[in-house]
């Protein structure tokens, strides 16, 4: 399947912010969503990046007619990752883009410091 919707959400209509992601932050983001009780997020994996599966995409959008924000979170830097790639691509509604600041390597190289970004990510993304 390209695109996996949130199979946790009764109510369409309750949700004000959609996060897109890709990977394994989806089980992080989908966590935190389940952690805080959060009927107003649905929390959706986009698993073919190329060629962006538009039709698919369009029917998680029209599924939602309340959404405020559409966001892509990845753990990758701004520079790397898929960022790039969904600016130019996806055209279907305005997308906000987390991921950590621009770097030279794709990881910090440090645990503890990974845990820190990695944490402020999901925060940043149920807090927009």
């Amino acid at each position: 399947r390209e695109v996996i919707d949130d199979d946790t959400v009764d109510d369409p209509t309750n949700v004000s912010k959609v996060l897109l992601c890709s990977g394994k932050i989806f089980y992080e983001l989908a966590a935190r969503k389940e952690e805080d009780n959060r009927n107003d997020v649905a929390v959706v994996r986009i698993e073919q990046l190329y060629p962006l599966p538009e039709i698919k995409l369009r029917e998680v959008i029209e599924r939602y007619p309340n959404v405020e924000r559409w966001i892509w979170v990845q753990e990758e830097p701004e520079n790397m990752g898929s960022l790039a790639f969904l600016k130019r691509k996806f055209k279907l509604a305005p997308l906000h883009m987390i991921a950590r600041r621009e770097s030279s390597s794709p990881a910090t190289g440090f645990a503890k410091l990974h845990a820190i970004e990695q944490k402020d990510l999901i925060d940043k993304a149920y807090a927009v």
